[in-house]
């Protein structure tokens, strides 16, 4: 058994030579719940995010985020499908759609060794609808397992456990200057300091914020302690960095700075350039997205 883990521990997320999660397979294997994030709430950019739990377990989920393109203008009575996904032909990426039991082997090697560089924008989502098929532009792929400890249990990363002591970034920052004075905060996206990572030691994980109720549902919000380590390129380790949850629903609602501070904006009245500064203030003051479908 220690000598199956060592190997299993050994492979890295993308051992399988398939590129593709087929939706309408997903859906008919797995339980899945889909929600739509309007992008216009905190980034002030209108266009919408599609996010998918796949519940591979009632503990387990696979959750996929088609990120908008970003390069491309809204224009007059287009399909907003064309927004996330485009026309692909089946035939030529059939044979690289992951299997069931593919799925639950990558979820498997995933849930044993969770880190945040699991987190990856390699795969695609195809769906088929009236008869086409469309792949999404650009899908970042993740996940989570549910937990119910209570303290002192600490939860690993990538848990969403409800019943852990809440703590906010603001409080967060407030002890982290106080226990590494002279170091400056690892989630400030205005620092620039990179490689800080190498220096020192920090509990990277998802913290529980706050608990309200979204129409007699109680909500659960958290956050993604983690840093800016990447300089040329996203810094998709950090992933839906805020999210909330709702049992039995899943996750329902998120931010994905990573994404939006990178990605170069259409000049356009709709769009201007997302600041670090516009970032932190979402970072801070713990802003998300939630579902059109929940409001």
């Amino acid at each position: 058994m220690k000598v199956i883990l060592s190997i299993l521990l050994t492979l890295p997320s993308f051992i399988f030579s398939q590129e593709y999660f087929l939706l309408n397979s997903l859906e008919s294997d797995f339980e899945v719940k889909k929600y739509t994030l309007n992008t216009k709430e905190i980034y002030n950019i209108r266009k919408d995010i599609d996010l998918y739990n796949i519940y591979i377990s009632k503990k387990n989920i696979l959750l996929l985020s088609v990120l908008p393109d970003l390069d491309e203008k809204i224009l007059p009575r287009m399909d907003e499908q064309g927004f996330n996904w485009k026309v692909i032909d089946y035939d030529k990426i059939k044979g690289k759609i992951f299997s069931k039991s593919e799925i639950l082997n990558m979820v498997f090697n995933w849930k044993i060794d969770n880190t945040p560089d699991k987190k990856t924008l390699q795969y695609k989502l195809v769906k088929k609808e009236n008869g086409s098929y469309y792949v999404s532009k650009l899908c970042l792929t993740e996940f989570f397992s549910i937990a119910d400890f209570k303290f002192p249990i600490i939860s690993t990363y990538g848990t969403i456990n409800i019943s852990e002591p809440k703590v906010s970034i603001k409080e967060m920052q407030e002890s982290f200057k106080k226990q590494i004075p002279g170091e400056e905060f690892i989630m400030d996206v205005r620092t620039g300091n990179y490689f800080r990572r190498l220096d020192n030691s920090y509990s990277f994980r998802n913290y529980l914020s706050k608990e309200f109720l979204i129409k007699e549902n109680k909500a659960y919000q958290f956050w993604t302690f983690d840093g800016w380590w990447v300089i040329d390129g996203y810094n998709e380790h950090r992933g839906i960095d805020r999210f909330l949850y709702i049992p039995d629903k899943g996750i329902v609602g998120g931010s994905y700075d990573f994404y939006f501070r990178l990605k170069p904006k259409i000049s356009s009245n709709d769009y201007f350039t997302v600041s670090d500064y516009a970032l932190w203030d979402n970072i801070i003051n713990e802003k998300i997205m939630i579902a059109k479908e929940l409001k």
